[in-house]
């Protein structure tokens, strides 16, 4: 990830007007969620001035960028081992992430928790995002798209919620005058928010697909 881009991302949510009020629901909602969750291990991708699983039971907690550094496409972190894993806005920095999918699925421990914090590609931001300075090299996720990643890597969505509808604002009075959109989204458009989470679980293979997948191997042979 480029680090001055990760860098800028994260002023965004800490001080635009838009980006703080994501940044409070999205964490207001996570707290509610992360509480429950037992382990040894959890990992935050990246964003390290923002504690995003405050409450939660994890005994050891790391964060990639701070404690760790590494390529996310290869981290130096035994397989199975990570109990529960966020990953804030770190797929946005990749036209490509499904090598970055394949390694989250890798070091996540079975019936692991993996949660994903996204930017909407078919959103206001997705609509302005040239014209915005710390989102006109990002690509925005496509929720169609990943849904179908998720799946074909065993991923099972446990939970999700998206967070606003308005356009990005330079003052908070102006957000709040465009604040009747998120009643509007909620209730018509929910698939349009600037935001989404996915709580989401590693489901391992039935014996009886892994006996499939061994037959066509050896076929292959």
């Amino acid at each position: 990830m480029n680090l001055e881009l990760v860098a800028g991302l994260q002023d965004w949510l800490l001080s635009d007007p838009l980006g703080r009020e994501i940044l409070a629901k999205q964490r207001l909602f996570l707290a509610t969620q992360v509480t429950d969750y037992y382990g040894n291990y959890s990992l935050q991708i990246g964003l390290s001035q923002i504690n995003l699983l405050q409450g939660n039971k994890i005994k050891h907690h790391f964060t990639l960028g701070s404690d760790l550094l590494a390529n996310l496409a290869h981290l130096p972190i035994q397989s199975s081992s990570v109990d529960l894993i966020i990953c804030p806005y770190a797929l946005e920095f990749y036209q490509n992430y499904d090598l970055i999918l394949a390694e989250l699925y890798r070091i996540l421990a079975p019936n692991g928790k993996l949660i994903f914090l996204c930017f909407n590609r078919y959103s206001w931001l997705g609509l302005k995002q040239i014209r915005l300075t710390n989102f006109k090299d990002l690509y925005l996720i496509d929720l169609v798209k990943f849904k179908q990643q998720l799946a074909k890597l065993n991923l099972t969505i446990n939970a999700g919620k998206f967070f606003n509808y308005c356009p990005p604002c330079k003052t908070t009075a102006q957000l709040r005058r465009w604040s009747w959109l998120n009643k509007v989204g909620d209730r018509w458009i929910p698939t349009w928010a600037n935001s989404f989470i996915l709580i989401v679980s590693k489901q391992l293979p039935s014996q009886d697909l892994l006996t499939n997948n061994l037959e066509q191997l050896m076929l292959a042979t």
